[in-house]
């Protein structure tokens, strides 16, 4: 049976994850720095992104060959000058968890040397989401795609762009292979309320791209299926970039939603079709096979 390593095993998103590896015949590992709520037949392993050493021993012991590696401080960590704000941590907490963490994690994979695949979980803030400066990031082109340039300004969109380049620098040192989901907002099954249907307001005077969200979400057992997918997908390039996503959350056509939202993307938004949102995940249906199944619209 193939051992997998999950990070962030006491997350949410390990929580839905874990049991779809073990229904499709894997059998998981955790490593968090907290136990999670999981059945005791989960092997855990306690430890912190941020050591070496823990990364170290989370993959010896778990003699893992796929690397889940979905732990992370999952936001930036700094002051904005001039803008109230509430710290998570220290300055440096998210660069420090997400960008070492990740280069810890992948050289003690170079140096055990069992660890085949990893899939990582990235974000879709690596485009400038959450800018500093105030100025929105610039769109090229709609829908965008694994090819748009991504200029984050924020500590957590930049780690996220240092760890894809990590694990693509292991893949193509060690010959192994590495996917990066770059993840929507992540809905969960239990969560108890929703924002579906949303009406979106109004920005008239709105400059730029979109700042925080592009209305638009990935369930989670949606992201299991992916992961599952990405594990068994033969063929893909060392690294390979995903945008996963499973709906947009509004009912209007999608280019409504840009002439209201964000007016100077208009011109970009001719070849949008009904709801689909401004970010596409045509590559990983193209080349994981990746169906959404979790659309708030088809759900009880």
């Amino acid at each position: 049976m193939t051992r997998v390593l999950v990070t962030g095993g006491s997350g949410g998103l390990a929580s839905v994850v874990i049991p779809r590896l073990i229904e499709a015949g894997y059998e998981p590992f955790a490593f968090d720095v907290a136990p999670p709520p999981l059945d005791k037949s989960v092997p855990f392993i306690l430890g912190e992104l941020s050591s070496s050493a823990d990364c170290y021993r989370a993959l010896a012991y778990s003699k893992a060959e796929i690397l889940c590696h979905f732990g992370a401080v999952p936001g930036p960590s700094e002051l904005k000058i001039g803008v109230a704000s509430h710290q998570r941590g220290p300055e440096d907490t998210t660069m420090k968890s997400n960008v070492m963490g990740t280069y810890y994690l992948m050289e003690a994979a170079a140096r055990i040397g069992l660890v085949k695949k990893v899939v990582f979980a990235s974000t879709y803030y690596v485009l400038g989401l959450l800018p500093i400066s105030g100025d929105p990031f610039k769109v090229e082109y709609l829908p965008i795609d694994e090819d748009h340039p991504m200029k984050p300004e924020d500590s957590y969109g930049l780690s996220k762009i240092m760890g894809e380049m990590i694990i693509d620098a292991w893949a193509k040192a060690y010959g192994g292979q590495a996917v990066a989901f770059r993840l929507m907002g992540i809905d969960k099954p239990f969560k108890e309320t929703h924002s579906w249907q949303e009406k979106v307001k109004d920005a008239p005077d709105h400059k730029g791209g979109p700042v925080i969200t592009t209305y638009q979400y990935v369930d989670a057992r949606d992201v299991a299926e992916a992961t599952v997918l990405a594990i068994e997908a033969e063929g893909l390039d060392p690294f390979e970039a995903f945008y996963l996503i499973t709906d947009s959350i509004y009912t209007e056509d999608t280019k409504d939603v840009v002439a209201r939202a964000w007016p100077d993307l208009v011109p970009l938004a001719e070849g949008l079709v009904g709801t689909e949102g401004i970010i596409t995940g045509a590559k990983a249906a193209r080349k994981l096979g990746f169906v959404p199944k979790y659309s708030w619209r088809n759900q009880d």
